[in-house]
């Protein structure tokens, strides 16, 4: 059996393609990613979903889908947006076995039309069907291009809030990231020459420049589009940090530049520690799983500040496999529920 796990995000969508064979054991895996900017492109996922399941295609055999897409400018609504990136699955996948995760589980496509909202913004329970084979008490934190999960899991169950509202107010999902996020929603004010110095608010410069130019990221993992729709390179990273307090390269020395990108990592810490401190103050764990992007440890850094037990992602699976970790997830689900209840498909990736 073939199975596919996908993630619709609003700016990339992740794939995992897992072939179990007739003894339950995996014959093979397959990992991919696509970026595509579902607020202005959407059209083009059913290009996007041919393009990953390429040659297997013919040959996979169910697929399961988590989305957060459906929260993209290009929809008017989350429900509009789940009716329409669950119809081109569909459209893509018709002849296959296609699950949606959603808060009560698996649900195929008719369940969805009857009730999308379940569907909407739920990757995060894959993400911890595959988590809780690490470790049965804990907080899983993942950083992401956009967001930070910060997911309780207790007695192997995610007892994490549904909504995005909730999540966002209960401290379990940071609208903070290594790559898209605006530097503006995170300082509004920042020292410059000893003085305090308000910040601009309009789209110069994202955390993509901070962390290529304090080398948390490759020029390679800077997957998506830059603010000027220019170069990646370090010297452009810092021309559009620059911009952030009306300056530019003539107007800024280089050490205040660098003295800038180490200001706001400190900042982007304290906005993951501000939501960590709410979920362990609700759940009393001490112990967490991290996933961090890049090199930057800003979900580890925040964690030390707390004192927590810190187990590293990368310890258990490839850095390639955690980057696509709801999609693992989101088969998990289905093995667990129509192949084996003791399949952890996590000690094979």
């Amino acid at each position: 059996m073939k199975i596919m796990g996908l993630d619709i995000g609003g700016a990339n969508t992740d794939c995992a393609i897992i072939e179990i064979n007739d003894e339950k054991q995996i014959k093979s895996i397959k990992k991919s990613k696509e970026y595509l900017p579902m607020w202005i492109e959407n059209d083009k996922l059913p290009e996007c979903l041919l393009k990953l399941s390429q040659d297997d295609l013919d040959s996979i055999d169910v697929v399961c889908v988590t989305m957060t897409a459906e929260l993209a400018d290009s929809y008017e609504s989350k429900t509009e947006g789940v009716l329409d990136i669950s119809k081109k699955v569909m459209t893509i996948f018709n002849d296959k076995i296609v699950k949606f995760v959603t808060f009560d589980g698996l649900k195929s496509y008719d369940d969805i039309l009857e009730n999308p909202l379940n569907a909407a913004a739920a990757n995060w329970v894959g993400t911890s069907n595959a988590i809780k084979y690490i470790k049965n008490n804990c907080i899983f934190m993942d950083m992401g291009t956009t967001t930070t999960d910060i997911i309780p899991i207790i007695n192997k169950q995610n007892i994490a809030k549904h909504t995005d509202v909730e999540r966002l107010g209960s401290g379990e999902l940071v609208y903070t990231g290594m790559l898209r996020t605006n530097i503006a929603t995170i300082v509004h004010s920042i020292p410059i020459y000893n003085i305090d110095t308000s910040v601009s608010s309009e789209l110069f410069t994202i955390t993509a420049d901070v962390h290529r130019i304090l080398g948390n990221i490759t020029q390679e993992e800077y997957t998506c589009n830059t603010p000027d729709n220019k170069d990646k390179d370090i010297v452009s990273c810092k021309r559009r940090l620059s911009r952030l307090v009306c300056a530019d390269l003539d107007s800024l020395t280089d050490e205040t530049i660098n003295n800038m990108a180490q200001y706001i990592y400190k900042k982007q810490v304290n906005q993951v520690l501000t939501g960590l401190i709410k979920v362990v103050e609700k759940t009393g764990l001490d112990t967490v799983v991290i996933s961090d992007f890049g090199h930057g440890n800003i979900c580890k850094n925040a964690a030390k500040q707390l004192g927590l037990n810190i187990i590293n992602i990368d310890e258990y699976i490839s850095k390639e496999a955690t980057s696509i970790i709801t999609t693992i997830g989101a088969i998990q689900m289905y093995v667990e529920e129509y192949i084996s209840q003791d399949f952890p498909l996590i000690q094979y990736i």
